[in-house]
């Protein structure tokens, strides 16, 4: 799982985070991202933006176990990108639309702007906008 979720994290961060690692050093085990200059840092050292980056990376990761052994089912988001500003946001298109070559995923927003985000990064084969 770690293995899956650092490729998302990477794609997500543009790559300034290589990898996650897991730290067994202490009594408990923490999970640490690397940075292409190989600095770790845990997740009380991020900020709110690339935290929640992490997170979805883990529950992407923690999706693609699952959906190996089970039924697929779609992934719905709501403001998933609510943290995230246009270049985060394209990163965090490009991991779901590679998630998304494994079953369907539908982001709901009312930022309007993401529309132009998500067409300047995704081909017309894998966005298909639906306005409600």
């Amino acid at each position: 799982m770690v293995a899956a979720a650092s490729t998302y994290f990477s794609l997500m961060t543009g790559g300034r985070y290589e990898r996650l690692e897991v730290d067994e050093e202490g009594d408990t085990p923490v999970l640490r991202a690397v940075q292409g200059d190989g600095v770790r840092k845990g997740i009380e050292a991020m900020g709110d933006g690339t935290s929640d980056q992490l997170y979805l990376a883990l529950r992407l990761a923690a999706l693609d176990l699952h959906r190996t052994s089970h039924p697929q089912m779609p992934l719905i988001l709501d403001d998933v990108l609510i943290t995230s500003d246009d270049e985060r946001s394209a990163n965090i298109l490009r991991a779901l639309a590679r998630f998304a070559e494994g079953g369907q995923v539908m982001i709901f927003t009312h930022h309007r702007h993401l529309i132009d985000v998500a067409r300047g990064v995704l081909n017309d084969q894998t966005l298909a906008v639906h306005f409600l």
